[in-house]
């Protein structure tokens, strides 16, 4: 048994979890509802990861900024970041309007009233408020809801004032460090279970909505999946890393791999910040970049998610047999834009982010119904563009910033 548990050990981590990916889905296709009991594996693993990453962000920020310890140079970061994230997430809406409009994803699907019945009710919050909510009241308790946002202003004021104390601070700032080295070894332990909570997980998703779910919506989920990997590969993956990074596409998606495979099982950009960053620091990016714009881009870079509203958008009017102008289109691309920035840090933003850009469409709200079957497939799509997103910012800014090791290639 110990001769097994070392050869397991052995093997990569992508391997096992790929195993535990595969057997889960076999699970799920044999056993049917049934299989849901293995989720509790899956919870644990959620459990563990989320109880770990808003404690590894707050000292993953504070480090990097008291790395930085230089206003400009840290402003020319954070602008940087921002202007890519914008610029990024301009392209996705506009790669998912060709996409929807292309493939004509709502045409000849038939969708039973039933399914529109799942509407739900969502309050969408004033720009004002969503500016507010930035604010924390009380940072224990944006520790204790993983208020990623929250947690990154806390952690970029307390970062810039620790270095305002400069040789007063020094005791603070390695305490804050090694705190950090102790959520990164936590976990690395907790990753070890990966490979069975994966499999949890898949056993669960695949036994509770089956494959005859897919049928109907087999047109919307095959253009969502095609629009996310040709934007990955394209905009990720040749323009961002190969010609301005310097990194070899190959080489980039190679180290990704692990993050990629954690997040299409789990489907949280934010459970999987530990293995993105581990990803970009091994393409050469320094700590100082990597660890202000991974956690940064968990919370506000939506780049899959921006790709599914508005295929989501033009699917629902297509449905409902609904012609969008060029006004109506161009409006979309805005508010779906804007919106992926906006919503950051709201919980369930993906359905904030709809109800705004179904507002601006003027398509009824009844229309949120109609993909909800299928979210959790859809969301596999995005969440790995979303990742995979803020590995090539993080390459971007450091590339241009002169914060690349010398280990990179092309």
């Amino acid at each position: 048994m110990n001769n097994f548990y070392k050869k397991w050990r052995n093997v990569h981590l992508f391997t096992r979890t790929l195993i535990g990916f595969g057997i889960g889905v076999a699970l799920g296709v044999l056993l049917g509802p049934q299989a849901s009991v293995f989720e509790f594996i899956g919870t644990i693993l959620l459990r563990l990861i989320n109880m770990v990453v808003a404690p590894l962000v707050l000292c993953l920020l504070i480090c990097a900024v008291t790395d930085i310890n230089d206003y400009r140079t840290l402003g020319k970061i954070g602008v940087k970041t921002i202007v890519i994230f914008l610029l990024t997430t301009g392209f996705a809406v506009i790669v998912g309007m060709f996409f929807a409009l292309t493939f004509k994803v709502g045409k000849g699907v038939v969708i039973t009233t039933e399914v529109l019945d799942a509407a739900t009710d969502v309050t969408v919050p004033s720009f004002i408020d969503t500016l507010i909510n930035i604010i924390p009241n009380n940072l224990f308790k944006a520790l204790n809801e993983s208020n990623l946002l929250q947690i990154i202003f806390f952690a970029l004021i307390f970062g810039l004032a620790l270095n305002k104390l400069k040789e007063k601070g020094i005791l603070v700032k390695k305490v804050v460090c090694g705190c950090r080295d102790v959520m990164m070894s936590i976990t690395n332990m907790v990753l070890e279970i990966t490979p069975f909570g994966v499999m949890g997980i898949m056993a669960n998703v695949v036994g509770k909505y089956g494959i005859e779910i897919l049928l109907p919506y087999g047109k919307v989920i095959l253009v969502t999946f095609l629009a996310c990997i040709f934007f990955s590969l394209f905009i990720h993956g040749v323009i961002m890393a190969h010609f301005l990074g310097k990194i070899s596409v190959w080489r980039f998606f190679f180290e990704m791999k692990d993050a990629i495979l954690f997040v299409v099982s789990t489907c949280s950009s934010l459970a999987t910040i530990p293995l993105t960053l581990a990803g970009t620091k091994r393409l050469g990016v320094s700590d100082k970049v990597s660890n202000f714009v991974i956690p940064f881009g968990a919370v506000v870079n939506m780049d899959g998610t921006a790709i599914y509203e508005v295929i989501a958008v033009i699917f629902a009017a297509q449905i409902y047999g609904i012609e969008l102008s060029i006004t109506q289109l161009f409006l979309i691309l805005l508010s779906a834009t804007v919106a992926s920035i906006g919503t950051a840090g709201i919980p369930g933003s993906g359905l904030v982010m709809l109800t705004i850009v179904l507002n601006v469409a003027g398509l009824p709200m009844e229309a949120l119904g109609l993909l909800a079957g299928i979210d959790r497939i859809l969301n596999m799509a995005r969440v790995g563009t979303n990742i995979i997103g803020d590995t090539a910012t993080a390459v971007v800014v450091a590339k241009t910033s002169g914060e690349m090791s010398a280990l990179h290639h092309w």
